[in-house]
């Protein structure tokens, strides 16, 4: 992929027709033109079939995070906030809130009870604005299709897709490496889960990624997650090939020093 600045022409649309365009592009119809209106990696989706079509976007990778409704992000419980609420902090410009029945079956007599420090998985709901701070819910948006199909399972059965996450480890990443691990189609989770399944490699893990740059990381042994978190730092420089050799390189050396 090749990086853009905001401003500049990313190319011009082929036959006279504007091509499909996602995040971080402008078609021009009188120029005949595409411009990128953010800086970061030029990236083509194509979807396979007779009627193949391709979408380009670009994947900028701002530190700064942002809250848009919609988002899955990772956040942690800083104080209560007027009784009814949770102050969490998602890495944005203000604090969110989490209304504390905002859980899945919770009731006021059956909810969680978060302590300062625990790590949440959850939505936005409200990205916030002036004078207004954005908000978030661990309860899965309507049918679940907008959360992968995701769900619903009560707060106490530990089964919910958001909620509290315990145990693990919290990686920091960044937004567009975040973005590229949100993906159905990511090449080191799917590295990862093939090793995952069956073999002589007992790498069971779960994992929750957070648009926010947050990531929690659960797996068997510690020396699996210490694995998992450097083959996620690693794969953001990596071509696919060089993603999958890599995960099995790292695999073959954990397993060896275990075996000693």
């Amino acid at each position: 992929g090749a990086g853009g600045g905001g401003g500049g022409k990313a190319g011009t649309a082929a036959r006279g027709r504007p091509p499909k365009l996602g995040s971080g592009l402008r078609y021009d119809p009188s120029a005949k033109s595409v411009t990128a209106t953010t800086a970061g990696r030029l990236y083509v989706r194509t979807t396979g079939g007779k009627s193949s079509s391709s979408t380009y976007m670009i994947l900028s990778n701002s530190r700064r995070y942002v809250p848009r409704t919609g988002d899955r992000v990772l956040g942690i419980v800083e104080e209560t906030a007027g009784g009814e609420y949770y102050r969490v902090s998602v890495s944005g410009p203000h604090p969110a809130l989490l209304h504390n029945l905002a859980f899945e079956g919770a009731t006021k007599r059956n909810r969680p009870y978060l302590n300062p420090g625990s790590l949440l998985y959850c939505r936005v709901i409200n990205a916030g604005g002036p004078g207004c701070d954005p908000e978030v819910s661990c309860k899965v948006a309507g049918d679940g299709a907008a959360d992968g199909g995701a769900r619903r399972r009560d707060w106490m059965t530990d089964e919910c897709t958001y909620g509290e996450l315990k145990g693990g480890t919290v990686l920091r990443v960044s937004l567009g490496l975040a973005r590229e691990l949100l993906r159905p189609d990511n090449v080191v989770l799917e590295a990862l889960g093939n090793h995952s399944k069956g073999g002589t490699t007992d790498l069971a893990f779960e994992i929750a990624v957070g648009t926010n740059g947050w990531v929690w990381v659960h797996s068997s042994r510690p020396e699996y997650t210490v694995l998992i978190c450097n083959a996620i730092k690693n794969s953001e420089v990596m071509t696919p090939p060089q993603v999958r050799g890599m995960v099995g390189a790292l695999v073959k050396t954990v397993q060896s020093e275990m075996a000693e």
